[in-house]
């Protein structure tokens, strides 16, 4: 039977136009068709269960549903008037199109991913770079079969190949990066039988091994910075003397032997010298030492196994992956997990973005499968995963067609689904905004148009640091010692100056008067800036990248400040007690950490925190601008709910608020009570 259904699903493509031959880019006459598709067998599934889809939305809730599911934000005034007073017929349909070939696609896709692959930043000098390459690679449409292939077969130092970020972020927990591993791109949580026989699936602890094996040989060291301290070392070696002709003696033994004995203590002395250059590179580079092993742990209590054995990978369901040779095992890996033919990968990551778009899997939890899985639309999964493929893992393309459903079109389901019970779809879950879309929101509101493009300053920040490491590892020996040496000292000054802020930190604490705190407190602000100076100057890489920045090598474009920056552009994870961190947005600690639960803070910072008050003041407010710029009480209320609902108030709406909108006090009240009201919050 199930052989049988998946005929008739690639029958269909087939007949629908959508072949591997016409991947990527879809026509609209195929993205529509396939989203009709779509439809038809929710339709079906309804029937059969005597079930009724919900009804349709109007074209305001559309209009904000489709911008904030699509791009991550809600639209400007312009943009909501242009979309409301299109008389076009087909209107709902070139809104998709265009939203998904857009910029702010590009943006709000890269928050899910961010969040899903757990992207820090600031981590290290490999977290920029990651984010960079990842944002990139998402709006430069890679395939995303490739795009986890390349992550998971990564190797080198960071400035070359950004993506062994991936294993980077984890470093020396080797294990855990493999559990969300199969977790985030496989839906598969094994992590239990890293410790004993998975409670509830059908993993041993061996099977668990087996698989994590094909990471056996990670090293955390730099062959680049070793190579390069190799150079130096053979660059300033004094020039040996010729060989003498003459008998060989034990003289001549000890005096070789000595001659040895002290150009290994020469090369030590230049490694020595030179390890301030390169204290990060280990840090900031991944390599395969195919040598290693990976061995079962010293407690293990299984019959099956000896503890500390040695471990040889092999894959427990898909296509059979056993002896293979350590020089290729986690390319191997990499392949077998992106597979057509893995039965999972597909069907995962396209459940992932179903989920996205109405608000449930159609297999709940998304990251929870398992043999016995049961997804509440069986054929509909077949059908997503047969497009995936389709359009060769373009994930732009696959979401396109899943906005053009009527599906995206209908009322929110306002059934809870019961636990342990399949979902039927009816309508999309009613969601609330995410963290990210709320803060990119409010740019909306205080700004008026922003920017969606990927930020410029970010792409400059890593060019220069790339360059940096280039002209490092290239520059002349003897300007490396030098460069050493000056790094070194200025080392030990920042440790000096440290110390010294820390003394007069307790020294502030203990001042007896405001006049004494005030003097020690002025030499704290020097010894700090001191402090910070010494501690640039101690990493070269830094320094050079701080001047190539004054230079002026900040790549191409113009930087956005901070203020106008999407939250895709701002170093992620956001710092605790901001806007987004308090609307649940993810600490990158776990795979999609991030959350909607509503708490009291939140509803303070909707009513206080200045990221929020677009009423408060017109200098820094495009909506406080706006609103009071218009007379007339009618104007006002159509502009305030064009701008926080997207849509023109109703009659009644108009006949309610009308002597609210004649005076400024009253209309601020408004604004407050439209603004923090679910209507606002949610994703209607």
């Amino acid at each position: 039977m199930q052989v049988f259904r998946k005929f008739i699903v690639l029958f269909t493509l087939f007949a629908l136009g959508i072949t591997a031959l016409s991947a990527k880019t879809l026509t609209k006459k195929q993205a529509r068709d396939a989203a009709a598709r779509i439809d038809s067998l929710l339709t079906a599934d309804l029937k059969t269960a005597k079930l009724k889809p919900t009804g349709r939305i109007d074209a305001g809730t559309f209009l904000r549903r489709a911008y904030l599911g699509i791009i991550g934000r809600i639209p400007t005034e312009k943009e909501a008037r242009d979309f409301l007073d299109n008389p076009s017929s087909n209107k709902h349909a070139d809104l998709v199109d265009s939203l998904t070939g857009s910029p702010g696609f590009d943006s709000h896709l890269f928050n899910w991913a961010g969040d899903l692959l757990r992207v820090k930043t600031k981590q290290e000098q490999f977290g920029l770079g990651w984010h960079v390459w990842l944002r990139q690679s998402l709006a430069d449409d890679k395939p995303w079969d490739v795009l986890v292939r390349e992550m998971l077969a990564s190797t080198g130092h960071t400035s070359d190949n950004p993506a062994v970020g991936y294993y980077l972020r984890d470093r020396n927990m080797q294990l855990d990066n493999f559990s969300n591993s199969m977790q985030v791109f496989l839906g598969r949580q094994i992590g239990c039988a890293q410790c004993h026989d998975h409670p509830f699936d059908d993993w041993s602890q061996m099977e668990y091994y087996q698989m994590a094996a094909f990471g056996g040989g990670f090293e955390y060291r730099s062959a680049e910075a070793r190579k390069t301290v190799r150079r130096v070392i053979n660059d300033t070696r004094p020039t040996p003397p010729r060989k003498s002709k003459s008998k060989v003696t034990k003289k001549n033994k000890k005096a070789q032997r000595d001659l040895v004995t002290k150009k290994r203590g020469e090369a030590r002395k230049v490694g020595k010298t030179l390890q301030p250059l390169f204290k990060d590179f280990n840090k900031n580079e991944l390599i395969d030492d195919t040598a290693k092993t990976l061995r079962l742990p010293e407690d293990y209590k299984y019959k099956d196994g000896t503890p500390n054995g040695e471990i040889n990978p092999e894959t427990l369901f898909g296509e059979k992956l056993k002896n293979v040779s350590s020089a290729d095992r986690r390319d191997s890996f990499a392949k077998w997990v992106t597979s057509p033919d893995n039965p999972y990968f597909t069907k995962v990551i396209a459940n992932r973005l179903w989920a996205r778009t109405f608000g449930h899997g159609l297999q709940d939890p998304v990251d929870d499968w398992t043999e016995d899985s049961k997804p509440s639309h069986p054929q509909v999964l077949a059908f997503l995963e047969t497009t995936m493929k389709a359009v060769d893992y373009d994930l732009r393309q696959f979401c396109r067609v899943l906005f053009l459903t009527n599906l995206f079109q209908r009322e929110c389901d306002p059934t809870e689904p019961e636990p342990g019970t399949p979902l039927l779809v009816r309508g999309p879950a009613l969601q609330r905004m995410s963290a990210e879309q709320i803060y990119d929101s409010m740019l909306v509101l205080t700004r008026g148009e922003i920017n969606d493009s990927q930020l410029a300053a970010n792409a400059g920040r890593w060019e220069n640091y790339t360059k940096s490491v280039e002209k490092l590892v290239t520059a002349d020996s003897r300007d490396l010692l030098v460069l050493a040496e000056s790094a070194s000292q200025a080392d030990s000054a920042y440790r000096e100056a440290r110390v010294e802020v820390r003394a007069l930190q307790a020294k502030v604490a203990k001042a007896k008067s405001p006049a004494e705190r005030r003097k020690i407190y002025e030499a704290l602000v020097d010894a700090r800036k001191k402090r910070n100076a010494y501690k640039k100057q101690s990493n070269p890489l830094d320094a050079m990248s701080m001047s190539m920045m004054a230079m002026g090598a900040r790549g191409k474009g113009k930087p956005a400040g901070k203020a106008t920056a999407r939250a895709s552009e701002l170093p992620a994870p956001f710092n605790p007690g901001t806007l987004v961190r308090e609307f649940g947005g993810s600490d990158r600690a776990a795979p999609s950490s991030g959350d909607t639960i509503p708490t009291v803070p939140q509803a303070l910072a909707l009513l206080n925190d200045p990221t929020t008050d677009i009423v408060g003041d017109r200098r820094r407010s495009s909506f406080a601008r706006g609103l009071f710029s218009r007379d007339g009480a009618e104007d006002r209320l159509e502009y305030i709910f064009l701008r926080l609902y997207s849509r023109r108030p109703t009659t009644e709406e108009q006949r309610n608020f009308a002597p609210l909108a004649k005076d400024e006090t009253s209309l601020r009240d408004l604004t407050r009570a439209m603004l923090t009201s679910n209507r606002f919050i949610f994703i209607q």
